[in-house]
């Protein structure tokens, strides 16, 4: 009997966000990169091979979308969004010259996003995490706006 409820118990945490981690948006170029002092915006992922995050901009927009690995086929509900743009040289420029390839091509662990703003922003995340370990996801954002950020997960 008790093994019986082992599977209640995970779908209901899953249903429930228990599986989420923080995170930040921290702008590295273009406008927001400008302001002083520079902006940080909270976020939350969930999922386990396929989730959502979920970004609040300073401006109370808040973006969303479904995360989903670049091997997989994306969610249903990102299919609907805005194809992905090519993030590579943004990786590039936030981590170093040949970190996209070196750290980020290939990789199993390597995850994708378009988060769609209630105000209209387009958000276009890549996030990756070369060894599986705890506290060393990493990723990258571009804005519609001309912003890019580096993405910080706190797992």
């Amino acid at each position: 009997m008790k093994a019986s409820i082992l599977p209640l118990v995970v779908i209901s945490a899953l249903l429930s966000g228990c599986l989420s981690v923080p995170g930040a948006f921290s702008p590295v170029q273009g406008p927001l990169s400008k302001r002083s002092p520079v902006p940080t915006y909270a976020a939350t992922l969930s999922g386990i091979l396929s989730g959502s995050i979920s970004v609040v901009l300073d401006n109370g927009e808040i973006c969303k979308g479904q995360w989903a690995f670049v091997s997989q086929t994306a969610p249903a509900a990102s299919a609907a969004a805005v194809t992905p743009i090519d993030l590579a040289a943004d990786w590039d420029s936030v981590y170093g010259t040949g970190y996209y390839t070196a750290h980020v091509l290939g990789n199993k662990l390597y995850a994708r996003a378009t988060l769609t703003g209630d105000k209209g922003t387009l958000l276009h995340t890549e996030f990756s995490n070369e060894d599986n370990k705890r506290g060393n996801t990493k990723g990258v954002a571009q804005d519609d706006k001309g912003n890019v950020f580096k993405v910080s997960v706190y797992n």
